[in-house]
């Protein structure tokens, strides 16, 4: 019996490599676009969810801050729920993204800022998303400071010590050295030293969040330092590879607002976090939030929103 012919693969590869082609083209093209501030898909994709001009808490707020429409923006607050006393965003980060020069800026806001939360009360921010989910900390941030953000993600502190364990632990960058009680070790109290620290995901989280010989301020410095190292981590080459499968694992415990295409947009300068210095970071200082006492005896940080402004249009390059 005769064998049928064998189809050639040759025109499946030829289609293969013009599809790629023409992605590669039509991405570089519109990133470009996208770059230089014009419409193209990327940016329709990166779009906000409301205009300036439509928001409740910006159109006509003439401390509103013209951020422009290649810079990007994604709220990344780290839960401390319990089931027994719910929960606070204990770690406030904004990542804003330069699509024009692929530039990243991470700047932390302080669990313990005295606000307006709109609708509710003066109290602490991290409060803002436990009363009202994104919309009301999105009002919050506009209400006080004059932006709202384009994105959210929520990880509770557990699925935090998931991410740090799928990657196998992460590499910090540690600035000051730091000392403080832990619960998980024999002696219940570690002792960190500036360098290059390798940390599993006990010791990532209780870096992230001890504060008994520290502040606020020291505790958002190194949270910073914490996401440059799990951003390393995720980029390097040899977990490249894995992304699409980390990414789909760390879907499972993260909890927001953003699709899978946009993540993706949001990793396309890989470049740019293979680099020690991938990302600037901005934190405030006492000059920036004045320590005082509330009148039921809480102790907080009152915002200069001058001030606090001024770095703002940094981090989002408004010149």
């Amino acid at each position: 019996m005769q064998k049928p012919e064998r189809k050639s693969s040759l025109p499946v590869i030829l289609f293969l490599l013009v599809l790629i082609v023409g992605l590669a083209w039509a991405g570089a093209v519109s990133l470009n676009r996208t770059r230089a501030g014009e419409g193209s898909f990327l940016s329709n994709l990166w779009s906000k969810n409301a205009e300036v001009s439509e928001d409740p808490y910006l159109a006509g707020y003439s401390e509103a801050l013209q951020i422009p429409p290649y810079v990007k923006t994604v709220m990344l607050l780290g839960s401390d729920y319990t089931p027994q006393s719910g929960y606070r965003t204990d770690v406030m980060l904004l990542a804003a993204f330069n699509l024009k020069t692929n530039e990243i800026h991470l700047f932390s806001l302080p669990r313990d800022l005295w606000v307006d939360i709109p609708g509710y009360y003066a109290q602490r921010l991290n409060v803002a998303h436990a009363v009202g989910g994104y919309q009301t900390l999105g009002d919050t941030l506009a209400y006080n400071f004059g932006f709202r953000p384009d994105h959210y993600a929520i990880a509770e502190f557990s699925a935090f010590k998931y991410v740090v364990d799928l990657l196998g632990g992460i590499n910090v960058q540690v600035t000051e050295r730091m000392e403080d009680q832990c619960d998980f070790t024999p002696e219940r109290w570690c002792v960190v030293e500036p360098g290059a620290r390798e940390m599993d995901s006990n010791f990532a989280l209780w870096y992230v969040r001890a504060r008994l010989n520290s502040s606020d301020f020291d505790r958002t410095r190194r949270a910073q330092e914490v996401a440059r190292a799990i951003a390393q981590k995720i980029t390097s080459p040899a977990n490249l590879v894995r992304l699409p499968t980390f990414i789909e694992s760390a879907l499972d415990v993260i909890e927001t607002d953003m699709s899978l295409g946009d993540m993706w947009l949001y990793i396309l300068p890989l470049g740019k976090f293979l680099k020690p210095d991938f990302a600037q970071g901005y934190t405030l200082t006492p000059n920036e939030a004045v320590g005082f006492v509330t009148d039921d005896g809480a102790m907080v940080l009152q915002p200069d929103y001058g001030a606090i402004q001024n770095i703002l249009r940094e981090v989002f390059w408004i010149e």
